[in-house]
């Protein structure tokens, strides 16, 4: 869930219910670290840099664009690399278990604040088809 028209799509969330009951929920981070070698050049100046920044008309990347944009961006429809947490709850939503490791994961949608709203509204029509 991001603004509308972002390319840097770095996290993601995932539900579903579970077939004797309850449900798994994940945050999912892009896995950056998989690219970004400790101690390398880019290691170094990414942490030199500490985060993109965002102006009015232009933005100074973190990452260079071809991983933030592309590799590293969980974008709908495409496999990618990401860290995971996963938690099983009960119907209750009480957590029963919790699950943290490496992840390919393949975003269904990217959704924008006011999309994601709109289905917690009971709206799924932003979904289309």
């Amino acid at each position: 869930i991001d603004p509308p028209g972002c390319q840097d799509i770095d996290d993601a969330l995932s539900a579903r219910p579970l077939p004797g009951g309850g449900f798994e929920v994940g945050v999912h981070i892009a896995d950056v670290g998989y690219f970004v070698r400790p101690g390398s050049v880019l290691d170094a100046e990414a942490r030199g840099r500490g985060t993109t920044v965002y102006l009015t008309d232009r933005r100074f990347n973190m990452i260079p664009e071809e991983l933030s944009e592309n590799l590293c961006s969980l974008r709908e429809g495409v496999d990618r690399l990401s860290v995971s947490c996963i938690w099983t709850m009960d119907d209750e939503g009480l957590i029963v278990d919790v699950w943290f490791g490496p992840t390919v994961i393949r975003s269904c949608n990217e959704l924008s604040y006011a999309q994601a709203q709109a289905i917690h509204d009971g709206d799924m029509s932003v979904l289309g088809g």
